[in-house]
């Protein structure tokens, strides 16, 4: 009952605990006028929450007007989260605790496999799509292979931080491609073959002991770039992933991913678009095949560069008038127009290798075709540079389940 104590007890418990979320230090009073409590229940919040382990005392205000106030703040190592970046150069992990500060960074190498030819798929390896696939307990226990190199490289972060791994109250772990519901194996991962071939949720869920969360990478860049990137404040965008090994996107409606019926949703990679570079691929192609590396080669090619790879391509053609850089714009807004028709989005960032390195330039291009074929002028603005933005996302998405976990669970904690 929406009435009851206990329910209202819980409500300005997470209520207190969001607002001292957001400042480093606060007293009693000024977490009065935040939560809207008299003195004395916000006394007694104080009492509960600390008893609960959520809060501590941080000592005396030494400035302002009045008697030296007694400070409060969130005990951030009240609980942890891990966020996990895995590629086929290793497992690169990051514990954090409540507040978000970095207690442990470890990164371990790939394990060992190879890809089997079910596994892997034509055309671009999609960055975006398939959305968090959850997964706990037990399971078939691995000798080795992704389970066991994922335990291993969380014992060794939590043994940096100083904490056992059941400490974890979330981890959640960025992959390309994504996870199949039915089979519990990675699809357009051929990027990472250890992982594509096994049944990760299965594997992963015999050696960890703690909720987790498996997401697409560029899903992560996402929410990495609302945390504390280009998107911040921004609650409909669109990123877009281009490098010389893949294209991805993700799609962000009401501040929230956007995953579909089947998690594929946002997946512009596989939209059919026609080749608009001025000496066009007969016919309609897939648009994450029209980005891949080898396209953008021999369209480099076609404009006299000689090139090593699409980023070479597009460092070679700044400066220059027109050709490969207009080409590729026309490339990209043609994939852009429709997403931007149907959804009107706020934001367009771009991210990736191939994009950050075609700078102001390429962008002011895509903003000029786009101008062509859709009647919204949309901003596009570069992602963050950081090479740990999946990691970084994964933090973020953890986080969220570990202070859902702790800030839900402070009243009870507090009556124990």
């Amino acid at each position: 009952m929406s009435g009851s104590p206990s329910a209202l007890r819980f409500l300005n418990d997470r209520a207190a605990l969001e607002a001292l979320l957001q400042h480093e230090a606060i007293t009693r009073a000024q977490l009065e006028a935040l939560v809207g409590l008299s003195k004395p229940a916000t006394a007694q919040l104080l009492s509960r929450l600390e008893k609960a382990g959520l809060v501590e005392r941080l000592g005396r205000r030494e400035v302002g007007p009045g008697p030296r106030a007694q400070l409060w703040g969130l005990k951030a190592d009240a609980g942890f989260a891990a966020g996990v970046d895995v590629t086929r150069q290793g497992i690169d992990v990051e514990i954090a605790d409540l507040r978000g500060n970095t207690v442990a960074q470890h990164l371990a190498p790939a394990p060992a496999g190879t890809t089997s030819s079910a596994a892997t798929a034509p055309g671009p390896t999609p960055g975006s799509g398939p959305g968090p696939t959850p997964g706990s307990g037990p399971g078939p226990t691995p000798g080795s292979g992704p389970g066991a190199a994922l335990g291993a490289a969380l014992a060794e972060a939590c043994a940096q931080a100083g904490i056992s791994v059941d400490r974890l109250a979330h981890v959640a772990i960025g992959t390309p491609g994504s996870v199949d519901a039915v089979s519990g194996r990675l699809r357009y991962a051929s990027d990472v073959p250890a992982w594509t071939n096994v049944n990760v949720l299965q594997a992963i869920g015999a050696v960890l002991d703690v909720p987790f969360t498996i997401e697409n990478d560029v899903n992560l860049v996402a929410l990495n770039e609302m945390a504390r990137g280009s998107a911040q404040d921004v609650r409909d965008f669109v990123l877009l992933w281009i490098s010389e090994r893949s294209v991805g996107s993700s799609v962000v409606v009401h501040g929230g991913l956007v995953r579909g019926a089947t998690l594929g949703a946002g997946e512009l990679g596989f939209t059919p678009v026609p080749d608009l570079a001025r000496e066009p691929l007969p016919g309609v192609h897939r648009f994450g095949d029209l980005l891949a590396n080898s396209a953008l080669l021999t369209l480099a090619g076609s404009h006299g560069l000689q090139a090593v790879g699409a980023v070479d391509a597009v460092r070679q053609s700044l400066g220059r008038d027109g050709g490969f850089l207009t080409d590729l714009a026309r490339r990209i807004a043609a994939g852009l127009a429709a997403v931007v028709s149907i959804l009107d989005p706020e934001l367009i960032v771009l991210g990736g290798a191939v994009c950050s390195t075609g700078g102001p330039a390429l962008r002011a291009a895509i903003s000029d075709a786009l101008a062509e074929f859709v009647e919204p002028r949309v901003r596009i603005l570069p992602g963050r540079p950081d090479s740990d933005s999946v990691r970084a996302g994964a933090v973020q998405a953890a986080l969220v389940h570990a202070r859902e976990h702790y800030f839900s669970a402070g009243s009870s904690l507090g009556d124990s």
